[in-house]
């Protein structure tokens, strides 16, 4: 599993229309083929918030491995409805200013532990039933699930823009 989370500030009187913009951006994601997209405001001390709240947003979304990642990302950069959601988003927020600033957090996580129980089960070859292994090792994490560590923060919910490359590729990215 690879979680990649983007934190960030929203101005109280933009929160109406960032709700709005999260709830397409949900729908988006999910025919793209992200697993999860889910995006909570940070509280305080026993969910407390001081004032109105200090407009701190943190966007998770989940993907099954980084090739996975990789694909949902691709499908964004072709995808009309996505890219107007990322320009959207990066003028709501002013992206540009927050990156400046060091106000946009982006962040990679991989699981330690493989998706499940922790048990594995395997088929009887008699009775076609399923038995719990107990003694099976789940496989480990791969160099392709670790986490990545980019400065610039990637995908639907972050911003849209193109990953490095050459500066023909780089003036087609939609901003």
């Amino acid at each position: 599993m690879l979680l990649q989370t983007h934190s960030y500030i929203v101005a109280k009187e933009k929160r109406v229309a960032h709700a709005r913009l999260m709830r397409s951006f949900k729908l988006v994601l999910a025919r793209l083929g992200c697993d999860l997209f889910e995006v909570y405001e940070q509280v305080g001390d026993n969910w407390t918030t001081a004032g109105d709240g200090n407009g701190r947003f943190v966007q998770m979304m989940r993907f099954r491995d980084r090739k996975h990642q990789m694909a949902v990302q691709s499908a964004e950069r072709v995808d009309t409805q996505a890219q107007e959601l990322i320009r959207e988003f990066c003028e709501l927020v002013n992206f540009s200013y927050q990156q400046q600033q060091g106000l946009f957090a982006p962040g990679y996580y991989s699981s330690v532990l493989a998706a499940g129980s922790g048990r594995m089960q395997r088929m009887t070859p008699d009775a076609g039933q399923a038995e719990v292994d107990e003694t099976a090792q789940e496989p480990a994490a791969t160099k392709e699930d670790a986490p990545e560590q980019s400065p610039e923060p990637q995908g639907l919910a972050a911003e849209g823009l193109e990953e490095p490359g050459t500066p023909e590729e780089d003036g087609a990215a939609t901003k």
